[in-house]
C-alpha cells in the first residue's frame, strides 16, 4: 500500500470531536515542520486535515450518539506527505460531489458545502473508499522543501 521509502509514519486515534481538532492540526503541523516543509503547504495540509475530520465529525457521524473515534496516519515520503483519516460513519459519494460557485455560494447565504471544494484545492491527491463499514480518505500533497541559506 505505501512505498518502502516512507521514513516517518505516525498514528492517531482521538475521540470525534471538535474539541480534538486542535491536536490533530498540531500533529499535523508538527510533523510537516519537521520535514521541512514550506509554510503555505504547511498550511494547505493543516487546513485539508482540518476540513476532512470536522466532515466526519458534522455529516458521516451526525447526531450519531455514540461517535467511534478517527484514525489518522500521516506519512512522510521523500517527496509526499501522506494522510489518511479512516471513519465508521456514513459514506459519502465523493465523485458526484460538484463544487461550489464562488462567491455566488456565500453570497446565496450558504455557510457549508466548501470543505471537501478546499481539501481537493490545498491537495494534489485525494481518494475515498468505502471498504465494510469504514471510510478512507487519503489525501497526499507533494511537497516543497524550504531551501536554506546554506542552499540544503
Amino acid at each position: 500500500m505505501c512505498p518502502s521509502s516512507l521514513r516517518d509514519a505516525v498514528r492517531l486515534r482521538v475521540p470525534a470531536d471538535v474539541r480534538y481538532l486542535s491536536l490533530i492540526r498540531s500533529v499535523v503541523e508538527t510533523l510537516a515542520r519537521s520535514a521541512d516543509i514550506a509554510d503555505e503547504d504547511v498550511y494547505k495540509i493543516e487546513l485539508a486535515v482540518d476540513e476532512a475530520c470536522t466532515n466526519v465529525i458534522e455529516h458521516a457521524y451526525g447526531s450519531t450518539a455514540s461517535k467511534p473515534p478517527l484514525e489518522l496516519e500521516i506519512r512522510l515520503a521523500p517527496e509526499q506527505m501522506i494522510v489518511d483519516i479512516v471513519d465508521q460513519g456514513e459514506s459519502f459519494d465523493f465523485d458526484a460531489y460538484t463544487a461550489p460557485v464562488l462567491p455566488d455560494h456565500w453570497l446565496q447565504g450558504q455557510t457549508h458545502g466548501v470543505g471537501l471544494y478546499l481539501i481537493r484545492k490545498c491537495m494534489d491527491d485525494t481518494k475515498y473508499e468505502r471498504a465494510g463499514n469504514a471510510n478512507r480518505l487519503r489525501m497526499i500533497k507533494n511537497l516543497h522543501r524550504v531551501v536554506t541559506a546554506s542552499g540544503v
